[in-house]
């Protein structure tokens, strides 16, 4: 519980209560954001409704929010439970804010029992509610409550309140702090990636939560490794569970892969009340997600990676699909799963190349966004290719948050999200040239990332010196880093073919600094021409 925790929810949903017994139970300081507010406007909320407006009292209280999260270390030694108001984080920065800086828990009631609530408390007036009373305050209440879905929704979980005892609250409340998973603010389909060790069997039935029934997808590797632990998680949930096992590879993930998951689907009846769990790589949750995003035209699907690549890369965003010939991930759709688990501990018995290679994603992931992680992949590099848990462990949470901060702000890669391709326009041309086979996606991206430092630098947008630290970096951790003319002419001839192409023109990422990325736009032409131009000598 290394950060703080915060309680929000529409008013007399029991944020206070609650927020005060979490505090007691684990020796924590409680701050209440709306008794702050008060103090240093020196008047209560109603009165500052009445003096100021709504949103001048909105200013007042994001800006107490946002020093309370970016200066809680002075002022305590423990990271504090914090009881905001209804409204702190309507606001989708300030939310996004919070949601990457401590764990944020929706308190939840139905209309009818919030305004009985507020009916029977005497205290403090509610100035969104005015005078109304019974049916008419129930109506505003319903109303407000739709207008605010979306902000109560991009959370860690949400907990009701009501008809329940406190403590059975505030246990359900410490467990999503404790568990201090990252959530993907995603809207309504908002989700959690839980990331840790041994917890496979605890945690994935959880995940999956309330369905009719459930199709666990697998290969025949992964099957065989972690099936039986994952189905018997499963059967906990108390429906039919019916099983998949693909083919493993790059090169079975097509139309033919898709169609054994519809016809499995199809035999044990999933109906849209149905679950489906890909456990497996990036290969089986990509082609789960998208059975998923078709089956019944959308139900729920939970992530189970178990290989590094699939952890750091395809389990956030939605992001699913297949190949069609040289194109890969050309037929799929943007569909969210409902939770992804990240059991480090499958990661013992990925194979070495697979595990090596796909640090070139976690190499790509520092460069784009997280210096600190770029510096632990330099000095932790042999503890890493050791799978050291602790070193794993951290490297899957920093680039899990990275890639939550970029969809959270652009889920359908309408602009910024684009920078996680960079390294892939070259690399995806090199791995298709290879027909998925020769090159693992993880030696494509580490190549793909030199031919993008190398067209940066002939661009004039990345230094000679970010070059040569990422390169060292590249040979640290034992990636391939040269890049031969032949192979680069063949992926020339295919890079035409990235989804990220508009026309004849390309949003190609440039690397400036760690941490610093950018799109330069490049004429299919140009693109060819600097992919030809890179080789080594």
């Amino acid at each position: 519980m290394q950060r703080p925790l915060l309680l929000t929810g529409f008013m007399a949903t029991g944020k206070t209560t609650v927020a005060r017994r979490v505090a007691e139970a684990t020796g924590r300081p409680w701050v209440d954001l709306d008794q702050r507010v008060e103090e240093r406007a020196g008047k209560t909320i109603a009165a500052l409704f009445a003096d100021e407006g709504e949103s001048a009292f909105r200013a007042r209280e994001r800006a107490e929010l946002t020093q309370l999260l970016q200066r809680w270390r002075d002022e305590f030694s423990q990271a504090p439970v914090v009881s905001l108001g209804g409204g702190a984080l309507l606001q989708r920065e300030v939310r996004l804010e919070a949601i990457e800086a401590a764990v944020v828990v929706t308190l939840t009631a139905s209309p009818a029992e919030i305004v009985r609530r507020v009916e029977a408390d005497s205290g403090a007036p509610r100035p969104l509610l005015g005078s109304a009373r019974g049916a008419a305050a129930e109506a505003r209440v319903r109303e407000l409550l739709e207008a605010r879905e979306i902000a109560y929704r991009e959370c860690h979980g949400q907990v009701s309140t009501e008809g329940r005892e406190v403590s059975g609250i505030q246990e359900e409340v410490l467990g999503h702090w404790e568990r201090d998973a990252v959530a993907v603010a995603a809207g309504a389909a908002s989700y959690v990636v839980e990331i840790g060790a041994d917890r496979l069997g605890s945690r994935l039935a959880p995940l999956v939560g309330r369905c009719s029934s459930a199709l666990l997808v697998t290969d025949t590797t992964v099957g065989g490794l972690y099936g039986e632990r994952a189905r018997a998680a499963l059967d906990t949930l108390g429906v039919p569970v019916a099983e998949v096992a693909l083919e493993p590879g790059e090169q079975h993930k097509n139309l033919r892969g898709l169609e054994q998951i519809y016809a499995r689907a199809f035999e044990a009846n999933l109906d849209r009340g149905s679950a489906l769990v890909g456990l497996g790589g990036g290969v089986v949750t990509d082609m789960t997600g998208f059975a998923a995003a078709t089956w019944m035209r959308g139900v729920r699907w939970v992530g189970a990676p178990t290989t590094l690549l699939a952890m750091v890369d395809a389990s956030v965003g939605g992001k699913t699909g297949v190949d069609f010939r040289s194109a890969k991930n050309s037929v799929g759709a943007f569909w969210q799963p409902a939770g992804v688990l990240c059991d480090v501990t499958t990661l013992r018995t990925e194979e070495q190349r697979a595990y090596g290679s796909a640090l070139a994603e976690v190499v790509k992931t520092a460069l784009i966004g997280d210096p600190a992680l770029f510096e632990l992949l330099e000095r932790e590099s042999e503890g890493i290719l050791r799978r050291e848990p602790e070193l794993v462990r951290e490297v899957v949470e920093r680039c899990v948050r990275v890639k939550a901060h970029v969809v959270a702000r652009d889920e359908r890669e309408g602009g910024l999200r684009a920078v996680l391709n960079l390294g892939h326009t070259v690399g995806h041309g090199l791995e298709a040239a290879g027909d998925f086979t020769l090159l693992t996606h993880g030696e494509a991206v580490s190549l793909g990332l030199v031919a993008a430092l190398r067209i940066g630098r002939r661009l004039g947008q990345t230094p000679a010196e970010l070059e040569a630290r990422c390169m060292a970096l590249l040979a640290k951790l034992a990636l391939p880093h040269r890049l031969d003319q032949g192979a680069l002419d063949d992926a020339a001839r295919l890079v035409g073919h990235d989804k990220k192409r508009a026309g004849k023109a390309l949003r190609f990422v440039v690397a400036r600094d760690v941490g610093a990325v950018d799109t330069h736009m490049l004429s299919l032409d140009e693109l060819v021409t600097h992919t030809r131009s890179v080789a080594d000598p």
